[in-house]
């Protein structure tokens, strides 16, 4: 019989004594003071020959017990040092990829690109333009390869968005959901030069069915409005559509900030400053990207 068989034995046998056949433990039902008491003549008669089992087992297994329970508590400590170790080693690698296209090995910055790939890519498209550009001739095909088959798919997805359009041009929740994509297709820059300008007109031609679709006033969709237009340089559209928004919403900042937009655009020293004392004057609500810019336009951004 192992040790720890023989403790339980043991312990059995205490309960046993103290509350088995002696019947010294009272019945169900009868917790009154006589079997209160009838307990305690219990336990002071069979305590101390537990305790004299006990400590005879303990004599008996040469305390191997206490010996085994130290080393298991010392085995387990040594696993758990070992795992924080791990831990601390795993965050110790993490290098940004930034840092590493600048400072690390050839060798790393290929560790780290295949790593990207396996894991999304997508994430990490700016990051991958950067790295197109690296001296390491893999890392560029790494990054090549990436942004290929990003581009690939992201064109895929574009044109299941169209298909869906076009068969059902009426559907408002399809026309929410193609102008949405359409926009992060853009901004991802997926796409340049005239194919780019095409698509930007697609995207405010939508923009102004679900502005007519609405049939009310959108501050969201009337300030990605001007957006689309400053970015297809219809400065005289997009001036009309910012003017509306700033009267309508005077003192939030998108509008503003486009207003900035287009007379940084238009190298319009005046048009800048005077939307700088607008913004002051009305009272504009800013975020902190937003004083960032406003800053930076008043040559405060040292």
């Amino acid at each position: 019989m192992g040790a720890d068989s023989g403790l339980v034995c043991c312990f059995w046998c205490c309960i046993w004594l103290c509350a088995g056949p002696s019947g010294c433990w009272p019945a169900p039902g009868r917790w009154k003071w006589r079997g209160i008491s009838s307990r305690w003549r219990c336990w002071c008669r069979w305590g101390p020959l537990c305790v004299v089992l006990l400590h005879t087992y303990h004599r008996l297994t040469d305390g191997q017990l206490l010996d085994r329970t130290l080393e298991k508590l010392r085995i387990n400590e040594e696993i758990y040092k070992n795992i924080l170790v791990v831990e601390n080693e795993e965050k110790d690698t993490v290098v940004p990829l930034e840092e590493a296209l600048l400072v690390n090995s050839p060798a790393q910055k290929r560790k780290l690109i295949l790593s990207v790939l396996t894991d999304d890519p997508a994430g990490y498209y700016d990051l991958l333009q950067q790295a197109r550009m690296d001296d390491d001739s893999e890392v560029v095909h790494y990054a090549s390869t990436a942004l290929a088959q990003i581009s690939k798919e992201a064109d895929l997805k574009l044109q299941q968005q169209e298909q869906r359009y076009a068969a059902a041009p009426g559907d408002a929740k399809v026309l929410e959901e193609y102008c949405d994509y359409l926009e992060s297709y853009l901004d991802g820059g997926f796409v340049q030069g005239k194919a780019a300008e095409i698509q930007r007109h697609q995207l405010e031609q939508l923009l102004k069915k679900r502005l007519d679709a609405l049939g009310r006033r959108s501050y969201t969709l009337e300030c990605k409005l001007a957006a689309a237009q400053l970015a297809l340089a219809e400065y005289d559209r997009a001036e009309a559509t910012l003017d509306v928004l700033t009267a309508r919403w005077p003192q939030r900042e998108t509008p503003w900030l486009l207003h900035l937009r287009m007379a940084a655009a238009l190298r319009d020293g005046a048009a800048i400053q005077k939307t700088l004392h607008d913004i002051e004057e009305k009272e504009v609500y800013l975020s902190a990207k937003g004083r960032e810019t406003v800053r930076f336009w008043q040559g405060k951004n040292a």
